[in-house]
């Protein structure tokens, strides 16, 4: 019993690849000399075979890494449930629905109010990692979300410093449909869906019309109102 045992347990074993054609190349091993025509079949035969055989190995690891990302994103990033569950004992049930008495594990967002898992090697979350002094991978968007008679009110959401230009993902679409509309006032017509691409005379006109608003739109604001006796 003991022996059938731990039989079983053994891994199944893998049988080694085949190579195409391999009863060919056996024929023509013994050959001294052979055609260019048979040499490059032989090649190109094997080449194929290496490519799909890379190919089902790339679509192998990219499956493993989606499964990895979902638990990462799991253990570590934003989590849909709020609150941890407690069972009829008392015992805190993290996220992975295993007890756990002291929540090492998952490690909440150190801003105030705030619920979310905190992110890796930090103690926020992503929405409140700007609340890191410490951090250098990310900076606020710089998009201005709202004229203040204070001043301009900017979105500030994290981007990721690379990120160029420096706004959300809401901003960015934005502005492309911004630039969309300015092509379509120039005389240009871009089709909506595809990403528009404007040549360097296009834009110069667009940002100096702009940059004259912005002066005029100051030039009213610094101006005394008159006074009406």
């Amino acid at each position: 019993m003991e022996d059938s045992h731990s039989q079983q347990q053994q891994p199944p074993q893998v049988s080694p690849m085949k190579i195409d054609g391999a009863e060919e190349d056996q024929i023509l091993s013994n050959s001294s000399v052979l055609t260019r025509r048979e040499v490059l079949t032989r090649r190109l035969r094997r080449v194929k075979q290496l490519s799909r055989c890379y190919r089902r190995h790339y679509w192998a690891l990219m499956g493993e890494v989606k499964t990895k990302y979902r638990e990462y994103c799991w253990t570590y990033g934003k989590s849909p449930f709020k609150e941890d569950e407690e069972n009829p004992n008392g015992v805190v049930l993290g996220e992975t629905g295993n007890a756990t008495e002291n929540n090492e594990d998952f490690i909440r967002c150190a801003f105030s109010g705030c619920k979310s898992k905190a992110m890796a090697l930090t103690r926020f979350c992503h929405t409140h990692i700007l609340s890191d002094s410490k951090q250098k991978l990310y900076r606020g968007c710089t998009a201005v979300a709202k004229n203040l008679p204070t001043g301009p009110s900017y979105c500030n959401k994290p981007v990721l410093r690379s990120t160029v230009p420096c706004a959300c993902p809401t901003h960015y679409q934005l502005g492309e449909k911004c630039l969309l509309r300015a092509l379509k006032r120039a005389g240009y017509n871009v089709p909506v869906n595809s990403k528009p691409s404007p040549k360097l005379h296009e834009l110069v006109p667009e940002f100096v019309r702009q940059i004259q608003n912005k002066r005029k739109a100051l030039r009213k604001a610094t101006l005394p109102k008159p006074e009406t006796e």
